[in-house]
C-alpha cells in the first residue's frame, strides 16, 4: 500500500509525462517505472484515457471579434 505522498508524486509524474514536459530522457526513465509497475501504470492509463475523452467531447465556444475588443477595451486603463 502506497502512503498518500506516494501517490502524489505518482500522481505528479503522469501529468509531467502526459503534459510532455520533461526530456526524452527523463520521460523514457519513468516510462520504465511505468512497465514496472502496474499501479503506475493503471494511473497513466486512466489519466490518458480521462485527457482523450476531454479532448474528443468538450469543444470550446466560439468568440467573435467584437467580444474580444469588447474585452480588451474593459481592460485597459485610461493614462
Amino acid at each position: 500500500m502506497r502512503g498518500p505522498n506516494d501517490y502524489q508524486e505518482l500522481r505528479q509524474n503522469v501529468d509531467l509525462i502526459l503534459d510532455r514536459a520533461l526530456t526524452q530522457e527523463a520521460q523514457d526513465e519513468m516510462m520504465k517505472k511505468v512497465e514496472g509497475d502496474p499501479e503506475f501504470a493503471q494511473m497513466m492509463n486512466k489519466e490518458r484515457n480521462f485527457r482523450e475523452f476531454v479532448r474528443k467531447n468538450v469543444t470550446r465556444p466560439k468568440v467573435t471579434p467584437e467580444f474580444i475588443q469588447s474585452i480588451k477595451d474593459q481592460v485597459r486603463f485610461p493614462h
